[in-house]
Order: structure tokens, then C-alpha cells, then sequence
């Protein structure tokens, strides 16, 4: 009898090329001094309390590291906090580590405004991302080449479209989809997430299970202790807090920020 011919296994899924991925994304330009009008201290580091943000993207990247997460929510307990201006100093901070890459989306679907920090107007809505009707790498952003020494691995979800749906959407496994699809495409080091204050709705109670760790921001003067209670409360233990991050800054204009 002649021996059964061996098994060729069929050809593998090629890999995604995430260097590739990273320079096919749209850049937009860096303007520093809108980003100094909003207080993105981490832009020109003029004000000295850039080096906090240097130091809570260390110890942040250590965490991670140490515990092999990647995903990391930022919220607040109610408005006015910071929680964007902490998203847009960390984005720029985490730029300048050399072998970073990070993702950061704006999941404030209700009141997104992270494009305005940037200045960005061809924004797109990040609610067609997350149902699968746009790629990842066409909807995220990067830095184009800047005076200010940002770096070209950071990728941003933006948002010009209000979601009602917000919960709704962050639920669907449409999202889980697409969060997982952007770690296979873009291999990035860390995916931060700006999400609504955490008192207001359900939102980030929906985000939960797609989230390795958090970060809540009160603000100084403002922030109740009970108020950090009741977030820490409602959002359980199955999330690790990574710290609450105490802003003393001014943030964006009153503009914008509708909360």
C-alpha cells in the first residue's frame, strides 16, 4: 500500500504588519500654542507640572507592564474634573517614551470633546468604528511631524457625533470586536480611554469588562471624598484602580466643555 500523503496545512493568516498599520493612519498638524490655550502642559513643558504627568506615565507603563494589561479607562467622579485634559497630557507625554505606542479613544460619546483640545474638525464618528463600519486605521489619528518632539505612535479615536446610545453601543459585541481588532492591527503598548464622569450615567459601569485597570481624576477643591467613594463603589472591585489623580490645573475653557 502506498503512504497516505502527508497533511499540508493551509497557508497561515499573514500577520498584520502593525509598523505598517501605524504609517498608513491620517496625521493631523500640532498647533503648540492652542494646546498651551488649553492647559496641555506636557506640549511646550514650560509649566513645571509637566513632570507629573512624566511621572504618572511611568509608574502607569510600570503597572501595566508589570501585570501584562494594556487597557486603562480614565473618568471621574462628576463634571469639571479634568479627566480630558488628563487624557490629551498623558497622550502627549506617553509620545515621547521611546517603544510606546498608544491608542486613545474618546468614549464621552454624550459630550465628546477631546477634538477640540486638538483642534481637529475632520472627526468622523467613533460610534461607526465601534460597530464595525469603519476600519480602525481609517478612523484613528496620529501626530503629523511637530516642533515639540510628539511622536508619531500615538493614534486617536475622535468623536464629532453625540451617541445616545452610548451605554447601548459599549455593551454591544460589536465594540468588543473592534477594541480586540485594534490590538491585533496596532500592537499597542497601552489604550487609554476618556469616558464620561463615572456619577453621570452608566457608561463606564458598561465599559467594565473591556478594561484591565482605571484612573479617576477629582478635582481639587471641588471633588467631595464621597463623592470618590461612591465612584469606587458603583464600580466594584473586578477593576483595578491604578490611582486617583488629584488635578489642581485649570482646564479648557467653560466652552469647551458643556458638563
Amino acid at each position: 500500500m502506498l503512504a497516505s500523503p502527508p497533511k499540508v496545512d493551509p497557508d497561515p493568516a499573514p500577520a498584520f504588519d502593525a509598523e505598517a498599520v501605524w504609517k498608513s493612519i491620517d496625521r493631523f498638524p500640532l498647533d503648540p500654542q492652542r494646546l498651551a490655550d488649553r492647559h496641555v502642559i506636557t506640549a511646550l513643558r514650560q509649566d513645571p507640572a509637566h513632570t507629573r504627568f512624566d511621572i504618572l506615565r511611568t509608574r502607569m507603563l510600570q503597572a501595566l507592564a508589570d501585570n501584562g494589561w494594556t487597557r486603562v479607562a480614565i473618568t471621574s467622579p462628576t463634571k469639571d474634573c479634568g479627566k480630558t485634559f488628563t487624557a490629551a497630557n498623558l497622550a502627549i507625554s506617553l509620545s515621547r517614551q521611546e517603544n510606546c505606542r498608544t491608542v486613545l479613544l474618546d468614549l464621552d460619546m454624550r459630550s465628546p470633546s477631546l477634538h477640540k483640545i486638538f483642534g481637529v474638525s475632520d472627526t468622523g464618528a467613533i460610534g461607526d468604528m465601534l460597530r464595525g463600519q469603519i476600519e480602525p486605521e481609517v478612523h484613528l489619528q496620529g501626530f503629523a511631524p511637530n516642533t515639540i518632539s510628539a511622536g508619531s505612535h500615538v493614534a486617536i479615536g475622535f468623536n464629532g457625533i453625540v451617541e445616545p446610545y452610548a451605554s447601548e453601543l459599549l455593551q454591544d459585541p460589536s465594540t468588543h470586536d473592534v477594541l480586540d481588532e485594534i490590538e491585533t492591527k496596532f500592537r499597542p503598548n497601552v489604550m487609554l480611554f476618556d469616558l464620561p464622569p463615572a456619577l453621570l450615567n452608566d457608561d463606564v459601569i458598561a465599559m467594565l469588562p473591556h478594561l484591565d485597570a482605571l484612573l479617576i481624576v477629582a478635582a481639587g477643591g471641588m471633588t467631595k471624598a464621597k463623592d470618590i467613594k461612591e465612584t469606587e463603589r458603583r464600580l466594584g472591585d473586578k477593576v483595578p484602580l491604578l490611582g486617583v489623580v488629584l488635578n489642581k490645573a485649570e482646564h479648557v475653557e467653560t466652552s469647551d466643555y458643556p458638563y
